[in-house]
Formats: structure tokens, C-alpha cells, sequence
């Protein structure tokens, strides 16, 4: 994403009042699909505005530093956007996990292709009218519905894609990390939880740091005393 750390956090400012604008229609999608009443179904669209204005704030705290060297010198590190992130979204909370993970890529300037969950894709698909009326970039985002395992395969195989991050299967775990070896893309992988088994906790703000280091890459660069 070709924009300013200013820029950025304004784009995702403007996500977060779509979200507010379209709070009855994502409530009835987090209702329809999951089952969770719709007290339930809004409590998680909040969550969901009040992380993209956490990211949007997130913006520009990322900065470099001066790490030290055992060897004579100094040394200049600075964060770097990935590129284009290949996210596979878990099924729980669909969609404050999804504005979470996609809030980390963009906040940072990468592109993002989502692929929502198999079990819930209709918040995803409501977001996109979000999407479609805020000034990102066109294409900067790009939400794909379909069979999870096939789409995986997909992103694993294409040479744009940089990093990948994937909520689904053991094996496809295994599959990522196996295929993504060459061309080398940098993984962030979890093994979705299945049936009463409490996976990640979406609701703690600690994700964000978590997720702030992993859409980044750090560029260093070595200046010899003279």
C-alpha cells in the first residue's frame, strides 16, 4: 500500500465508521451464520470498529532502531512491508478475526487476498460493501469464497504472494509449510480448534503487537566505522 503511515490510518479510520454504517446488516450476518444472538452478533461488530481504530493508531508506532554489534560499526534497522499477504481466516468470531488480521497487513502496507471461512463466509461478503465505499486502493483487498483446502493450494502455488497466513487444518499446516519451501514465503500458521476446543482468544488487544511483527520484515543495514 503506497501510502503514508497518516494516509493508512485514515483509510482504516474510514473502515471503521463503514463498519458503524453497516452495523444492523453485519449483526444479522454474525447472527445468521454462527448462531450467537444478535446481542451477541453486535458486542462483536464493536470489537471489530474498535480494532481498526486500534490499528489505524497503529500506524505509525512501528519504527526502526539502532541495534547493537559485537563487531565495530553500528547497524540501522527498518521495518518493511511483506507485500501481498495471502490470509485463510479461522472460523471463530468471523468477523472481528477477519478486520483483525486484515487491519494487521494493511496497517503496515501490504496488499491482502482474505479467503473467509468455509462455515461463515457471509460477514466477510457483507464487509466487501465496506470495502467498496471506503478509499483504499482498488485491489489493495480482495476477498475470495470457495473450498478453504483448494484455495490454500492456490496461494501456496502463486509467485505474487509473499507471506501467508493461515488458520485451518493440521494438514494443511504441514502442506504450507512443505510447499511454501520454494519460492520461499513467509508463514504464520495455526491449527484451527475443532468442536468445544477454545482456540485464540480474538477479544485480547494483546494480538495486536503479536500480529504488528508478523506483517513486517525488518531490512537492516551495517555502516562501518571509518
Amino acid at each position: 500500500m503506497k501510502k503514508s503511515a497518516s494516509a493508512r490510518a485514515q483509510s482504516l479510520f474510514s473502515l471503521a465508521k463503514g463498519l458503524e454504517a453497516k452495523r444492523r446488516d453485519l449483526s444479522a450476518s454474525i447472527n445468521t451464520q454462527t448462531g450467537l444472538s444478535l446481542d451477541k452478533a453486535d458486542e462483536e461488530v464493536e470489537l471489530s470498529i474498535a480494532r481498526l481504530n486500534d490499528w489505524a493508531a497503529y500506524c505509525d508506532k512501528l519504527q526502526g532502531g539502532t541495534p547493537s554489534l559485537p563487531l565495530s560499526g553500528s547497524a540501522l534497522s527498518l521495518p518493511e512491508a511483506l507485500g501481498v499477504v495471502g490470509v485463510v481466516l479461522p472460523d471463530e468470531n468471523p468477523l472481528l478475526s477477519m478486520v483483525t488480521l486484515l487491519g494487521a497487513a494493511i496497517s503496515f502496507g501490504n496488499a491482502v487476498i482474505l479467503i473467509p471461512s468455509e462455515k461463515s463466509p457471509l460477514p466477510a461478503l457483507t464487509f466487501i460493501q465496506v470495502l467498496q465505499a471506503s478509499d483504499l486502493p482498488a485491489g489493495l483487498v480482495n476477498i475470495i469464497t470457495g473450498y478453504k483446502d483448494q484455495l490454500t493450494v492456490s496461494l501456496a502455488n502463486h509467485s505474487v504472494i509473499q507471506a501467508i497466513w493461515y488458520w485451518g487444518s493440521a494438514e494443511g499446516c504441514q502442506f504450507l509449510q512443505h510447499s511454501c519451501s520454494s519460492p520461499l514465503k513467509t508463514l504464520l500458521l495455526s491449527i484451527q480448534q475443532k468442536g468445544g476446543e477454545r482456540g485464540r482468544d480474538w477479544t485480547h488487544p494483546s494480538i495486536l503487537e503479536e500480529m504488528g511483527r508478523n506483517a513486517v520484515q525488518w531490512k537492516s543495514i551495517w555502516i562501518p566505522t571509518a
